[in-house]
């Protein structure tokens, strides 16, 4: 499985409706600059200070031009570790959601593993730590009823500090099952 570039997540002409520019009149700006000598947080310091881009697309613009040119991969943080996520829609409220997640038998029976929980604020996000050292935050938002009225959630799990790039499309998957796994407990 091939982690998907910002370019291909993000669509140019969404870029242009939020940023007023494309990738193209960004990037030119940001090599105009020298940005391919600064880290992460300068571009996207630069771009919000000097351009009044919002935080959110300047990171996503940000992260789109260090793989353009070369400086980061898909998949893979500024700080060179890896990452990979998954999100899943599940029909259920946090409330009833919170065990499944929080209560480490209840997390076994559709996770599989038994890894640390760290931390977490109940009910919205839970902290795990993995056998290897990789870390995962797990995130509930709530979502508007769906079109029957049924309660939704959505629950995405970020997984952190992964070895090397092969690692992710190999995580990405195990946290497809895993959700879905999860999905077909809660949703019955």
């Amino acid at each position: 499985m091939v982690t998907r570039s910002n370019a291909e997540q993000v669509g140019d002409e969404r870029l242009r409706d939020a940023t007023g520019r494309s990738r193209v009149e960004w990037y030119a700006l940001l090599d105009d600059a020298g940005a391919q000598e600064w880290d992460h947080t300068r571009i996207a310091r630069w771009l919000g200070g000097e351009h009044d881009v919002d935080g959110w697309w300047a990171q996503s613009v940000t992260v789109g031009y260090e793989q353009s040119r070369g400086l980061r991969a898909p998949g893979q943080r500024s700080d060179g570790s890896w990452e990979a996520g998954a999100t899943k829609t599940l029909y259920t409220t946090r409330g009833a959601l919170w065990p499944h997640l929080a209560d480490d038998e209840l997390r076994r029976d559709w996770l599989d593993v038994d890894w640390e929980m760290v931390g977490g604020t109940e009910p919205r996000s839970l902290r795990l730590t993995a056998a290897d050292g990789s870390r995962i935050s797990l995130v509930v938002d709530e979502l508007p009823p769906g079109r029957d009225g049924r309660p939704k959630v959505r629950l995405s799990a970020q997984h952190v500090r992964l070895p090397d790039a092969e690692a992710v499309g190999e995580t990405k998957k195990f946290w497809r099952d895993a959700l879905a796994a999860l999905a077909a407990i809660v949703n019955g």
